[in-house]
C-alpha cells in the first residue's frame, strides 16, 4: 500500500466524483482510477459504487476509511515534524571526554556555540576510551576528544586536534622547580597523584615508563577526578603526570620528563556515516579549525 493510493482514496470519499478528485490531486483521472483499482486488489474488494451520475462508498469502502484517514494524518504529521528537524538552528550536543583530557579545552569551541544559540542541550561526559566509543556507536554521543589508540573501531571516524608530551606537574615551591627536567629516577622518593581508573592514559603512560626503569615511588595516592588530582597536588601530598595542555594553576609548575613516555595525539572523533545535528556542526568545525599551539598560552587559563 503506498501513500499516493490513500491520498488518491481519501480524495474520491471526500468528492464522491473520480474526475473532481483527480483534479484534487493533481493527477490525471486515469492515473487516479489506475490507483484506486490496485488498492482494491490489496484490501480484496471494491471500494466504491459507480453508477452514472453517482459514486459511494461501499461498506468495505466505509469500513476502510476512518483507519486509512489517521493513516495518512499520521504520515503527514511525521512529514511536518521531520521537515521541522531538518530546518532546526540547533540540536543537542552530548560530548564524550577520555579521562586525563581536559574538559577546559572545549572553552573556546562552547563560548562560539553559546553565541550561536543559547538554547542547546549539552551534556559532558568523561569516561575510559572503551565506554566512550561504545556510547558513541549506540548513538549515546556525537562527538567526542579521546587519545589516539590503534584499538579505536574503523567505525569511528577522527581527525587529529594536536600533539602533546607528558609532562610532571608539582607546586612551584617543589625542589623540583630548581630543575629543566625531571628525571624518572627522581621519583623514587616522591608520592605520585593518579586517577584511580586503569585505562587512564596518562596513568598508563607513567606506570610504563617507571616499570621500564625499574622505578619504586615512595607512595601513590589514587584519586576520583582530575579536580581531587589538582587539590592533593596544592596541598603537596604527590606529583603528578599529565598532558601538556592540562589547564592547571598558576601555582603549579611543569618539567618534561628524562626519557619521556613518548607523545600523545589527541584526536576528534564521530561515528562514521552517521548523519550530523547543526550543533555538532558548529563544535567540530570550531575544534578542527582552532590554532592548536604547542602550549596554550597563560591568558586562556591554562599551564604556566
Amino acid at each position: 500500500m503506498e501513500m499516493n493510493q490513500i491520498r488518491y482514496f481519501l480524495a474520491v470519499a471526500k468528492e464522491l466524483h473520480f474526475t473532481r478528485a483527480a483534479a484534487a490531486c493533481n493527477v490525471s483521472q486515469p492515473a487516479l482510477t489506475k490507483a484506486i483499482k490496485k488498492l482494491e486488489e490489496e484490501l480484496g474488494g471494491s471500494l466504491f459504487l459507480r453508477e452514472r451520475a453517482t459514486t459511494q462508498l461501499t461498506e468495505l469502502g466505509r469500513l476502510t476509511l476512518p483507519p486509512l484517514e489517521r493513516a495518512w494524518s499520521a504520515a503527514w504529521e511525521a512529514k511536518k515534524q521531520a521537515e521541522t528537524f531538518q530546518r532546526r538552528a540547533s540540536s543537542p550536543l552530548r560530548i564524550g571526554i577520555e579521562l586525563s583530557i581536559a574538559s577546559q579545552l572545549l572553552r573556546p569551541a562552547l563560548n562560539a556555540i553559546s553565541r550561536h544559540c543559547d538554547d542547546v542541550d549539552l551534556s559532558l561526559s568523561q569516561d575510559g576510551q572503551a565506554e566512550i566509543c561504545a556510547a558513541m556507536l549506540a548513538g549515546e554521543l556525537d562527538v567526542a576528544m579521546l587519545v589516539e589508540a590503534g584499538t579505536l573501531s574503523d567505525r569511528l571516524h577522527r581527525w587529529p586536534l594536536f600533539n602533546e608530551r607528558y609532562v610532571i606537574a608539582f607546586p612551584c615551591d617543589h625542589p623540583f622547580a630548581k630543575h629543566e627536567s625531571i628525571d624518572v629516577h627522581q621519583l623514587q622518593a616522591e608520592c605520585l597523584l593518579m586517577l584511580r581508573r586503569a585505562d587512564c592514559p596518562a596513568r598508563q603512560a607513567l606506570l610504563s615508563l617507571l616499570k621500564q626503569n625499574d622505578v619504586r615511588p615512595r607512595r601513590e595516592h589514587l584519586v576520583g577526578n582530575q579536580e581531587q588530582l589538582i587539590e592533593l597536588m596544592l596541598a603537596s601530598l604527590g606529583v603528578c603526570v599529565a598532558g601538556e595542555q592540562m589547564p592547571l594553576p598558576a601555582s603549579v609548575a611543569i618539567r618534561p620528563l628524562t626519557p619521556e613516555p613518548g607523545p600523545r595525539r589527541i584526536m576528534l572523533v564521530v561515528a562514521a556515516g552517521r548523519p550530523i545535528g547543526p550543533t555538532p556542526g558548529i563544535f567540530i568545525k570550531q575544534m578542527r579549525s582552532r590554532a592548536w599551539p604547542q602550549r596554550v598560552a597563560p591568558d586562556e587559563g591554562m599551564m604556566p
